[in-house]
């Protein structure tokens, strides 16, 4: 996404009036998640209510259950063991750093307790959500927050897959290569636009198959389904993440764009296969170090964000 136009809509949406029209919708979303008094255990930041970590600690609140907040200590094995000694039911994160608390977890062969997984930020890969419900023996549900957030475009739903559009706050397009609109069940190029500011329209870098068909649960909001990114790289993410984060040996990866070429960093667990690898101007193979390594999401995202990582 163009980063001026990410600019004016985080301004439109983190007006006190936006702000709380997005907390009420997760209030809507979430009350058929949680119980009361259940920990939830939030992997955001609280940096207030124009952050995705306050709109979610607000909206837990209000729908009587409690949240847990993760930090300032970010490491792997701080995460782990909150969600072990709390006994949370429910975990709000990226979905990469709820692979990797799954892999943490059966290495030090630690139980978790968590029965809904809360999947924020972009749309996540098919695989993901079947790796986790399959491992954690769970619900997964999905946010689709802008960036990991505060502006929030959708949420899914417990009957189909897929993630319903915010559809009185954007609406979506599937256009094909030559500009056109690309007929259902097609795949194409997605484009939003912001409605209380025509001039916001914006691509983020995903390709997706759209349904206005009325969903079995009974909302009519378009709904997201199978959706990619495709970034600007032919090394995308999501082809990395695919090679990587679904192999139990691979913990964490970082991928840096320089001038030379990729930067590859992978953090393993030592004595497991590898996956194959590919050419790189630097690859670095590291085994996990409990007393100090940090999800990289966290590193390059939340704590000290950096455009030339994806």
């Amino acid at each position: 996404m163009n980063q001026d136009v990410y600019r004016k809509l985080l301004e439109l949406e983190t007006t006190p009036q936006a702000l709380q029209a997005s907390c009420d919708y997760l209030i809507d979303r979430l009350k058929g998640i949680l119980n009361p008094r259940e920990p939830v255990l939030i992997c955001f930041p609280d940096e207030g209510e124009a952050s995705i970590g306050g709109l979610f600690g607000k909206a837990v609140q209000a729908c009587g259950a409690n949240p847990i907040f993760w930090g300032p200590d970010y490491r792997w094995i701080e995460l782990l063991r909150i969600a072990f000694n709390t006994h949370a039911n429910t975990i709000i994160a990226h979905p990469t750093v709820v692979l990797g608390l799954m892999k943490v977890a059966k290495a030090t062969q630690t139980p978790l307790y968590i029965y809904d997984v809360v999947l924020a930020g972009y749309p996540y890969a098919r695989w993901m959500v079947e790796g986790i419900k399959k491992t954690l023996d769970c619900r997964v549900w999905g946010c689709y927050a802008v960036r990991s957030g505060p502006v929030i475009l959708g949420f899914s739903c417990d009957r189909e897959a897929g993630i319903h559009i915010r559809d009185n706050l954007f609406d979506a397009v599937l256009l094909d290569e030559t500009g056109n609109p690309v007929e259902e069940p097609g795949r194409g190029k997605l484009l939003f636009t912001y409605q209380k500011a025509a001039e916001l329209v914006f691509d983020p870098e995903e390709t997706s198959t759209l349904r206005h068909q009325p969903c079995s649960c009974g909302c009519d909001a378009p709904r997201l389904v199978e959706t990619l990114y495709t970034g600007k790289s032919n090394l995308t993410k999501a082809l990395l993440e695919d090679r990587f984060l679904q192999w139990s040996s691979v913990l964490d990866y970082r991928a840096r764009r320089t001038e030379c070429g990729v930067d590859l960093e992978l953090v393993v667990f030592p004595g497991e296969l590898l996956p194959k690898l590919p050419n790189c101007a630097r690859l670095r193979i590291r085994p996990w170090d409990q007393s100090r390594d940090i999800p990289f999401y966290m590193l390059d995202q939340v704590i000290n964000p950096a455009e030339n990582y994806w």
